[in-house]
């Protein structure tokens, strides 16, 4: 067995793209056929078209929008007085305002303000739902492009969604703010038919920030495709949804958070944001694909980070929860390197122990008998608890090969026989002759019971010669098998040559 140290720049570097299919646009295309079918068209009207256009000499001193009955022409303004932001003295905004709206009555902090000018009252619920409505109409054309894979403006899509999923959850934050009665006036949390409620539209249209932190990627503005699968991960936790529409929001699409929180991990993987990583990581293991990347995240970001500790425990999280076997060497390698036989081998009792029919359990036990404490009938024995339950089980044929091979190698070093492996090439007297025979038959029979093993590697990955072919050599060689070893020296020529 060969302990493989893991390069953590690998997977990083490899997958700096984010993993996105065309289903992603088939999935696009189909939330904005519901959205046109559901709501769009009420938006639709033809007043929302017929604006008109305003323009101001001196844009610093006023600024001045038209509604659509409006009468065309010129109109001058005189600018008297100038209203202080924010102050307010009696019942109205004058310019000689001096307190602030909270310094004349603390109860004002997070309230709703209406503001009166002349007999009308302007709520601030109702400002931003314009406002909202306004960016959609602007969102809108880009998404039904995009959904089309027609060009269209990124940076636009990006920046009126942007605008009116915050426009639409102001709207709601005022909206069900208490009056100075403490009541709660809602026009918009819970209206009749056809009008849609501002948490409606932002349902619509929460999964189009997935879209646009994709769109940033491709374009490589890794701080704003931050932003954007961030806002697509924290929005659901906003107010304006309760408990039970959260939890059917993040059931509904886990497939999404999941590859958001992957996607993130990486990106802050590559951009060394250490603890970003590993919160991403951790979110990202609660999915079903790509565990293998998140643990590797999450593992060498501890690495980073300095933290010995807390990697070695990421890696047994990894070895036990994936039980991936490459884990389980690393794992043992680091154990091999700390020469601490003693946690190992309670680290591989407590895997058996807690899943006696997991295979990597008994592959890792087998290794720490066969690597660490040479115990090679114990590491035979794990090794085949492993192969009862895959006998395809690659890494668990070799190193069950690796038992014999190594055991009778040690023995051969060791003097254990007087004439196999002395490099003595002769033997004196039919005495010494017998004694030679029974060596010569222990080696083979070690050299054979290894063979097969080794064999089933070889047509395991008939194409990864490394994995097998100088092992099979060192058999063949050993067993006197000269056309099998011949075959073995020619590949190993031809690799060689490669290189």
């Amino acid at each position: 067995m060969s302990a493989q140290s893991m390069k953590k720049n690998k997977v990083v570097k490899a997958k700096t793209k984010l993993e996105w299919t065309q289903t992603k646009w088939s999935e696009l295309n189909t939330k904005l056929t519901g959205l046109y079918n559901n709501f769009v068209s009420k938006m639709q009207l033809s007043t929302a078209y017929k604006t008109k256009k305003t323009t101001v000499s001196d844009a610093t001193k006023a600024s001045v929008a038209a509604k659509t009955a409006a009468a065309n022409g010129s109109y001058s303004m005189e600018i008297k007085n100038i209203a202080t932001s924010q102050y307010l003295t009696g019942a109205k905004i004058d310019a000689s305002a001096s307190d602030k709206l909270t310094d004349i009555d603390s109860s004002l902090l997070n309230k709703e303000i209406s503001i009166t000018v002349g007999t009308k009252t302007t709520k601030f619920a109702d400002v931003y739902r314009k406002a909202a409505e306004v960016s959609t109409q602007i969102f809108l054309p880009e998404l039904q492009m995009a959904a089309q894979n027609m060009p269209f403006d990124t940076v636009r899509f990006c920046t009126y969604l942007d605008k009116s999923i915050s426009y639409f959850l102001k709207s709601h934050e005022y909206d069900v703010t208490p009056d100075a009665k403490g009541k709660v006036k809602s026009k918009y949390d819970a209206p009749k038919p056809p009008m849609k409620s501002n948490r409606e539209y932002v349902m619509m249209f929460i999964d189009y920030y997935f879209h646009a932190g994709y769109f940033q990627s491709l374009m490589g503005n890794t701080d704003e495709s931050v932003k954007y699968f961030e806002k697509f991960m924290q929005l659901p936790q906003n107010p304006i949804f309760n408990d039970a529409q959260r939890d059917t929001i993040y059931q509904a699409n886990k497939k999404v958070y999941m590859q958001a929180a992957q996607n993130l991990a990486r990106i802050h993987y590559t951009n060394k944001n250490w603890g970003k990583a590993i919160e991403y990581a951790n979110m990202g293991l609660k999915g079903d694909e790509n565990k293998r990347d998140m643990y590797i995240i999450k593992m060498n970001s501890f690495k980073e980070q300095g933290d010995s500790i807390a990697y070695k425990n990421a890696l047994k999280e990894a070895a036990f929860e994936s039980g991936d076997p490459i884990f389980m060497q690393n794992l043992l390698y680091t154990y091999m390197t700390e020469e601490n036989v003693t946690e190992a081998e309670a680290v591989a009792n407590e895997f058996v122990s807690k899943d006696p029919n997991n295979k990597s359990a008994w592959y890792m036990k087998g290794c720490i008998y066969l690597n660490m404490k040479k115990d090679y009938a114990a590491a035979r024995e794990c090794f085949q608890k492993a192969l009862n339950l895959d006998p395809d089980f690659l890494e668990a044929n070799t190193n069950m090969a690796y038992t014999y091979t190594n055991e009778i190698v040690e023995r051969k070093q060791s003097g254990e026989f007087k004439w196999v492996g002395t490099g003595k090439n002769y033997v004196k007297g039919s005495k010494d002759e017998q004694l030679y025979k029974k060596e010569l038959a222990i080696v083979h029979d070690f050299y054979g019971k290894a063979l097969p093993y080794m064999q089933k590697v070889r047509s395991l990955v008939p194409d990864q010669p490394k994995e097998w072919v100088y092992v099979l050599q060192m058999i063949y060689e050993n067993l006197n098998m000269k056309t099998e070893k011949a075959e073995m020296d020619a590949i190993i020529k031809q690799i060689q040559q490669q290189h």
